[in-house]
């Protein structure tokens, strides 16, 4: 765990809601519902879960490819996105409460109309100066700010060749000098281990390995002090995963670049972050710092992902048993869970019965 620190990215409540469906039968589906995590600098934050889960949705989110539903998302102390769900069901419940208030006490009808009227406008106030930060581009600092795609062929554009794919970054942040976006892109794909010579090459021309470094190379141009990583090596075979996990990590030690890490595959998780945060259906359910996460996974989504991580020993994988994860067991009725820190950086997803057994448990 990072000493305490001004984060480089915080997140608070974010949500991303999305509408399916046609006319009076669309669904509401909360790929992501109330996240909250900060990221402080230098390190790896890796976000985990099963395919559908909510971890590239957050991550496109944060770097505002999508709007957030609610929530706000602080880059470098400021507020790059925002939305403002909550805030328009708060102006509905203070006129509910003003037609209640007025029905019971009529004599004091004007007082509460004036109170109703200045919260309104203060609600109101923060609506539109939340969509003002959303709408804003700030291009010097959104150019700190870039994504690693987990498709290597489909992130890159087929008919361009490299230099211009990583130069595009440069052009769009302003830069026009011919010989420094030649210089800048030579010196990327160096970065990436890559020669000067493939910056005429098209995507095809190359491995899948290679694609994906010169994704890193394009997200690398613009000197950005954040990376999103969706998941990066993903679609690539284990040898080729190895190769690009280690750049990262070289890339991480030699520039201070801050990651945020998507994956499923814990084995990678484990070796390459600092801390973790598991995600089930939208909702961040654990977070702790690596060693603490694998030697004290408490909810049990989290032990069930731990339990399906192979192991290189013959004899454990015979005895290695899956454990199901099974929704039920949280009885969330008469009391809504939270996310609670049990223990220094360590936070759990429960309500207070589920955190008191929660705290037996940890060793």
């Amino acid at each position: 765990m990072k000493e305490k620190q001004t984060p480089v990215l915080s997140v608070r409540g974010l949500k991303k809601h999305f509408k399916t469906g046609i006319g009076r039968n669309k669904l509401l589906i909360k790929a992501v519902d109330d996240v909250s995590f900060d990221i402080y600098k230098g390190e790896v934050f890796s976000l985990v879960g099963e395919s559908g889960c909510g971890k590239t949705t957050t991550g496109r989110t944060i770097i505002k490819l999508y709007e957030p539903t609610d929530g706000e998302v602080f880059f470098l102390d400021k507020r790059i996105g925002a939305g403002y769900q909550s805030l328009k069901e708060e102006i509905k419940e203070v006129k509910k409460n003003a037609r209640q208030g007025i029905k019971e006490n009529p004599e004091n009808a004007e007082k509460i109309k004036e109170e109703r009227d200045k919260k309104i406008e203060e609600l109101k106030n923060e609506i539109a100066q939340r969509k003002e930060d959303t709408a804003r581009e700030d291009k010097v600092l959104m150019k700190k700010m870039q994504m690693i795609f987990q498709d290597p062929i489909a992130s890159l554009n087929p008919r361009m060749v490299v230099k211009e794919i990583i130069a595009e970054g440069l052009r769009i942040a302003g830069e026009k000098d011919p010989d420094i976006i030649n210089t800048r892109v030579n010196e990327m794909l160096e970065t990436v281990g890559l020669l000067p010579e493939h910056a005429s090459r098209y995507p095809h021309e190359f491995s899948g390995g290679q694609r994906q470094r010169i994704g890193v190379a394009r997200a690398l141009a613009p000197s950005p002090e954040f990376i999103i990583a969706d998941e990066p090596v993903s679609a690539l075979d284990v040898s080729i995963q190895a190769q690009v996990i280690n750049l990262l990590n070289d890339l991480r030690d030699e520039f201070g670049i801050t990651i945020l890490f998507v994956a499923h595959d814990l084995s990678v998780v484990k070796y390459f972050s600092d801390r973790i945060g598991v995600m089930y259906y939208g909702k961040l359910v654990e977070l702790a710092p690596k060693e603490e996460l694998f030697k004290n996974p408490l909810h049990p989504y989290t032990r069930s992902l731990l339990s399906a991580v192979p192991l290189p020993d013959p004899n454990y994988e015979k005895t290695r048993k899956r454990i199901a994860y099974d929704p039920s067991v949280h009885n969330y009725t008469e009391e809504k869970p939270s996310l609670h820190e049990i223990k220094e950086g360590h936070f759990i997803y429960a309500n207070q019965e589920e955190l008191e057994k929660y705290k037996k448990e940890l060793k």
